[in-house]
């Protein structure tokens, strides 16, 4: 970003703006914060910055607005729930840091369209917020850095230029992405065509990141979350922005249309990143501005966005799913027999299982015993690609895994450590005896639950499989012959 501080560097301010930076100063000084320790340039800068911001007020761009009357709670960022694709505190596989631009001293700052980021509050209305779910036969692919770079630049590609010092860099430079570190991932359905991709940045030095999602067409899935906000007209398109702040993490939102692409730009920080935390206003402006600037990229003429590489998948894994209606059907898929029940159960009078198949991704098998509110859940996952089974458990440290040793709510009594694994445990089938399937074992008789006790766990074959059992209404001895006889 060396091209924006020697802008900032550069720039003169009149006796009224200094007034008011000031002021702002001694506001941020008034709520008792101590500063961090700051250099004598990260001061300089800090006050030039919101000069900038100031001045840019008075033509196309505003400071934050002030927040509504009574203040506001932040709902969560939700993302597309879908399979492989990558939510709050998840980290892509890998990924490339964006360079630098051109020179600073012969750049000048861009002109940023004002959006209007307006506070929301309150939670999402039922109606609104929408469900997680899979999309069958949906596959991911990770986005290669060219794929990116083609996503701003186009079909051609990055331009090449003569001279080093006007090299735009990885990607158009104002998009102030410089820095951050990308990744990113296309989402296919089962014959192959493009449903949305997300782009991920994260910049550990100014702690700040972003998520972008596009899909051809239309406007992304979970856009939308709040039906009342209202629209800014930015170069003739209506684009949706709006903002909310949690935990001192102030975070805004564009959504709109970008020609064919639909466009949900989401981000947490920005231009000044967490370094000027002492000024509400300084952290909250440049959030908005970095926000900004994407939509101004995607929407300018010597900008845009452009799918037309990623719309069909090069390969499309195969995929097929079936469903049966009896214990006798779903046997007849044979890779599963061994790791299932030779019998029907008794006493349930409903069944259900589905099978699904996608190549280099899963293979799964789901059976459902049903009656009254017992049910009995079998899933079979066999290895498919790289599976990679998680919450291994060690027999000898019943403290992460027995379910006697602990209160409910187990919120409050499980150690945090434990968590994880408490909830969902894997062993190793050489582990498995009845004194686990025991550990296991709970009831909840405090509110009615019928006889009988309630017991999850997943076993880790010696050929990858993992069977996972969610039972209730079974006994011990019966649940643990379910298991007992996959064994051998």
């Amino acid at each position: 970003m060396k091209y924006y501080k020697s802008y900032l560097e550069r720039q003169e301010i009149s006796q009224e703006t200094h007034k008011r930076l000031l002021a702002l100063g001694e506001n941020s000084l008034s709520t008792g914060r101590a500063a961090p320790s700051r250099t004598r340039w990260g001061h300089r800068w800090g006050a030039l910055a919101a000069c900038c911001a100031l001045a840019l007020g008075l033509g196309v761009w505003h400071l934050a607005q002030p927040a509504p009357p009574g203040g506001q709670t932040a709902a969560d960022a939700i993302y597309p729930g879908i399979k492989d694709t990558y939510g709050p505190g998840e980290e892509p596989p890998s990924g490339f840091t964006v360079a630098e631009g051109p020179d600073g001293e012969k750049m000048m700052l861009p002109c940023i369209p004002y959006v209007n980021y307006q506070r929301v509050d309150g939670e999402l209305a039922a109606d609104a917020a929408p469900a997680r779910y899979l999309i069958e036969g949906s596959f991911s692919q990770e986005l290669t850095k060219e794929q990116i770079q083609r996503t701003f630049w186009g079909p051609e590609g990055k331009p090449e230029v003569e001279n080093p010092k006007n090299d735009s860099g990885d990607l158009p430079w104002m998009l102030f992405w410089q820095g951050y570190t990308l990744t990113g991932s296309a989402l296919y359905d089962r014959s192959g065509s493009l449903l949305w991709l997300n782009i991920w940045g994260e910049n550990e030095e100014t702690d700040s990141s972003f998520t972008l999602t596009l899909r051809p067409g239309e406007l992304p899935l979970q856009c939308g979350l709040y039906s009342d906000v209202e629209s800014t007209d930015v170069m003739g398109t209506p684009v949706t922005g709006w903002s909310r702040e949690e935990g001192g993490l102030y975070t805004c939102c564009s959504e709109f249309m970008a020609g064919e692409v639909g466009v949900r730009f989401e981000n947490s920080g920005g231009i000044f990143g967490s370094e000027y935390g002492e000024s509400a206003s300084l952290v909250q402006g440049g959030a908005q501005m970095f926000n900004a600037l994407l939509v101004r990229q995607a929407l300018s003429q010597d900008g845009g966005l452009y799918l037309d590489h990623l719309l069909k998948a090069e390969e499309v894994p195969e995929w097929r799913a079936a469903e049966f209606s009896s214990l006798e059907d779903a046997r007849q898929e044979v890779d599963f027999v061994s790791y299932l029940p030779a019998e029907d159960l008794s006493g349930y009078d409903e069944f259900y299982s589905r099978m699904t198949y996608q190549e280099g991704s899963e293979h799964t098998l789901y059976l459902r015993w049903s009656w009254g509110y017992d049910d009995v859940t079998i899933r079979v996952e066999l290895p498919e690609g790289d599976s990679e089974w998680g919450n291994l458990v060690d027999t000898a440290r019943p403290e992460t895994y027995d379910v006697r040793l602990y209160s409910i709510p187990w919120a409050d009594s499980v150690p945090e450590e434990y968590y994880d694994a408490f909830h969902s445990p894997v062993f190793r089938a050489v582990d498995m005896s009845r004194e686990i399937v025991e550990a296991r074992a709970y009831t909840l008789a405090d509110q009615g639950d019928p006889d009988g006790p309630r017991v999850s766990f997943s076993v880790l074959h010696d050929d990858g499989a993992l069977v996972t059992y969610s039972c209730k209404g079974l006994s011990i001895d019966q649940v643990w012959a379910l298991v007992e006889e996959t064994l051998v």
